[in-house]
């Protein structure tokens, strides 16, 4: 019997004209077989390839209602997945940042009834195949956050729609989502996975870097740890130098006027200074950003397609040929 909840699915999309066809219809079929309501919104952050030609061409077999988002330029993962979640109306909502799929898609009901049976509004799923550059990253988040976090790289996530929207309504404008639902303190579980495929590892871009610094600047104290490191490091050193100087004024009277002894300490202080100002100014920079209150994303076009009549028919033939 299907589940009579609403469920939809968030897909994020950039340069995806290989793995877009493939991976919506087998995402409709999944959701077809399990569910007798539910919807597909593809968020296309600008692709400069054939993925909307490929994504039209895909809606000719899929039976559920299927909304693209085509964005006015590129916004990264973060900002776009946020206009397709903004957009959805599930009661259960998947959220899927990449469609090389390295599970099998049944994992997503086995997500689902894990939320229903067990309680948990958030539901993650992870086949544990992370690089050295990403578990590096989470490690030094999870310690250095004042958060208590525990983020790990997430293939697909589930949420209810009490837990995003709860996430929604957080005023941050860096929507670092897995930070943001930590913040929610809705319930989360993790379910490990053996992939069928080998995912393609995500390649450390500008955009990765910036979402990194974004991420250590606003859900932890790294910045001002740091700072206050380097001021103890260069105080050390500066009164390191100053015992140095006059050890040579005391004991050794052939010592030449200190030049590269002063050379030295000026260049290391104000390197310190230096990099303590870009420490505040990024955190000043921050403020900016929220006063700002700029939007989140621009869109260029919103293309809605309704659920097929014939797609009835097809739910028959795929309830029987499991019966047999």
């Amino acid at each position: 019997m299907k589940e009579q909840v609403f469920v939809s699915i968030v897909l994020y999309a950039h340069n995806n004209e290989r793995e877009i066809e493939q991976g919506l219809v087998q995402l409709d079929k999944t959701m077809m077989i399990h569910f007798k309501n539910y919807e597909i919104i593809l968020v296309n952050d600008f692709s400069q390839d054939g993925t909307l030609e490929k994504a039209h061409s895909a809606i000719k077999n899929i039976y559920g209602d299927t909304t693209i988002i085509n964005l006015s330029r590129k916004h990264g993962v973060e900002h776009a997945m946020m206009a397709g979640l903004n957009k959805s109306m599930g009661d259960f909502v998947f959220e899927i940042e990449s469609l090389t799929i390295d599970f099998d898609v049944e994992l997503l009901y086995q997500m689902f009834k894990t939320s229903t049976s067990k309680g948990f509004d958030i539901v993650v799923a992870s086949s544990g195949q992370a690089g050295w550059k990403s578990r590096m990253f989470y490690h030094l988040l999870n310690r250095v956050s004042y958060l208590n976090l525990s983020l790990s790289t997430e293939t697909v996530r589930l949420v209810t729609r009490r837990a995003l929207n709860a996430m929604q309504n957080l005023k941050e404008k860096v929507r670092y989502r897995k930070a943001l639902y930590e913040l929610t303190g809705y319930s989360k579980t993790l379910i490990q996975y053996e992939a069928v495929n080998k995912a393609r590892e995500r390649k450390v871009n500008r955009e990765n870097i910036t979402l990194a610094m974004d991420a250590l600047v606003s859900f932890s104290h790294f910045g001002l740890r740091a700072a206050h490191l380097l001021t103890v490091v260069f105080f050390i050193f500066s009164l390191f130098m100053g015992g140095y100087a006059l050890y040579n004024y005391f004991f050794n009277q052939s010592v030449v006027a200190g030049w590269t002894t002063l050379m030295i300490l000026i260049s290391l202080g104000f390197a310190g200074l230096f990099f303590i100002g870009g420490i505040i100014g990024e955190y000043t920079s921050r403020i900016l950003i929220e006063i700002q209150n700029r939007p989140f994303y621009s869109t260029k076009s919103v293309e809605m397609y309704k659920e097929k009549k014939t797609r009835l028919e097809l739910v028959k033939d795929s309830e029987s040929a499991s019966n047999q």
